[in-house]
């Protein structure tokens, strides 16, 4: 790798941590909570297992959590007559399929209460797992030569610095893709706008 490519993705890697976002990965597998490319990315699935370890719970409560909290955003969009049932349906299968989903769809407030924790506690959960992946990926990419000590140490020390969102952030460095609740779910998910 070329000291240019170096420099280039650890500019891009402190950028996304001035801005408090490590981007959730891209593309097919990042919707399926699969692996994401570059130091900044994770997918999802593993954003929520790390969380899981951290608020001590399994990986099958939090998901559980998750996808109760996001049917309980379909229900309300049904009750606002945003969308008809048979959405609300469609919406259903693909949050029980697809975790990425679940996750946008859910809420803070309503993943905590199904987990019988405060909001603080999600976030903080959360915000302890974007900082472990983060350091993750930062000494992967040293053992793959994609960076060097000096960089590493930099990543590092920025990283202590930066503010991670909690359990959802705005779009970027391991932050979600929406405002503090969620985004609101407009046209491009099946037609529906959400609160």
């Amino acid at each position: 790798m070329t000291t240019i490519t170096k420099k280039l993705m650890k500019v891009a890697f402190l950028a996304a941590l001035a801005t408090g976002a490590l981007a959730v990965a891209a593309g097919s597998a990042a919707a399926h909570g699969g692996p994401g490319r570059g130091v900044a990315n994770v997918g999802t699935t593993k954003l929520v297992n790390t969380a899981a370890k951290g608020l001590g719970v399994t990986n099958t409560a939090l998901k559980a959590a998750i996808v109760k909290s996001a049917n309980a955003r379909i229900d309300e969009a049904v009750a606002d007559e945003d969308i008809t049932a048979a959405q609300a349906s469609d919406a259903k299968d693909e949050v029980a399929d697809n975790l990425d989903q679940a996750y946008r769809l859910s809420r803070a407030s309503t993943v905590a209460s199904a987990l019988g924790i405060t909001t603080t506690k999600l976030n903080d959960a959360f915000r302890a797992a974007r900082k472990t992946l983060a350091l993750e990926r930062i000494d992967a990419a040293l053992k793959a030569g994609q960076i060097d000590d000096a960089d590493a140490t930099e990543l590092k020390a920025a990283l202590d610095k930066a503010t991670l969102p909690g359990y959802k952030g705005g779009a970027g460095l391991l932050g979600g893709r929406g405002p503090k609740d969620g985004p609101a779910v407009g046209s491009g998910y099946r037609g529906f706008r959400g609160r």
